[in-house]
């Protein structure tokens, strides 16, 4: 089984007098890297939301905005700052002596000053409204776990198609490989006979430039390779713990590196038509598995 990297949740929570709302987005990242975002006043919370996040993934980058508004009157009720409102009126009085004939300030004229009020953030139990936060990151975490699941399992057939059209592409490489040695040796031996004429070939000498090709372009190592990083790679997406994203994105490293080795040691058409298809297809393989968790 696997688990895509991208995925979104959200909860919203309302008690004790505070509205919690959490939202949480998750991306392709190398590790895990949680970026969380909590209201200033409330800096303690962070740890034990970090230490949550981290035991539910494993990798991918996590972004957590957490928003919290009280829905109590006292509380959302603007403050008069009575200390810069004392400030403001003495600058205004300070202005009236200074430009004679200027009526004397009044208190609309005070109100219509900017920041002269204040929203307290007041946070009576703290104790209630960090499980408000805990419990609305649990849940959002759920909510993107499901589409994290879901969209792997898309994935995953994705994958496991594309591994089902690379054994078949190995399959005619292997079908060709003994055939292509027969075939130089055929047309090796009607080049020597029409270089020579009437004079017999050496069976020695084609022999052993038969056999120094044989080697030269021996892609049997390849092969067995190829098909056992495969198999690691279906039993590794279709096992029953969850697959690591980064051992399958070194295991399609390592198709590539064999294709290419294929690709370099043959000149058969037939092989290397077949080693273009798979490189495409490894290509496309390894930016599905950039996407697993």
């Amino acid at each position: 089984m696997i688990f895509s990297m991208t995925a979104f949740g959200r909860a919203h929570r309302e008690e004790a007098g505070y509205s919690v709302t959490v939202e949480m987005k998750t991306l392709n990242h190398r590790y895990l890297d949680i970026v969380l975002r909590l209201p200033k006043n409330l800096s303690e919370f962070e740890e034990p939301c970090r230490k949550l996040i981290s035991s539910r993934m494993r990798r991918g980058r996590v972004e957590v905005y957490v928003q919290i508004e009280s829905v109590l009157p006292e509380h959302k009720t603007p403050q008069i700052d009575t200390m810069l409102a004392r400030h403001y009126w003495q600058q205004l009085q300070t202005l009236q002596r200074l430009l004679p004939g200027c009526n004397a300030p009044g208190l609309e004229h005070l109100l219509r000053i900017p920041y002269l009020f204040e929203t307290r953030e007041t946070v009576d139990d703290r104790d209630v409204l960090r499980g408000q936060v805990m419990g609305g990151i649990e849940e959002a975490l759920e909510q993107v776990n499901r589409m994290r699941a879901i969209e792997g399992e898309s994935m995953l057939k994705d994958c496991l198609e594309r591994i089902s059209f690379l054994r078949r592409e190995l399959s005619l490489i292997e079908s060709r490989k003994d055939l292509v040695v027969q075939e130089y040796r055929k047309r090796l031996q009607d080049r020597m006979q029409e270089l020579l004429g009437d004079i017999g070939v050496d069976e020695g000498r084609l022999l052993q430039e038969v056999a120094c090709m044989a080697e030269r372009s021996d892609i049997n190592e390849e092969i067995v390779r190829l098909a056992s990083h495969m198999d690691q790679m279906q039993s590794l997406l279709s096992g029953r713990d969850p697959a690591d994203g980064r051992r399958l994105d070194f295991l399609t490293q390592e198709l590539h590196r064999e294709a290419n080795t294929i690709g370099s040691k043959t000149t058969d058409m037939e092989i290397l038509q077949a080693v273009v298809q798979m490189k495409t297809e490894i290509g496309k393989l390894k930016e599905q598995v950039q996407n697993i968790e």
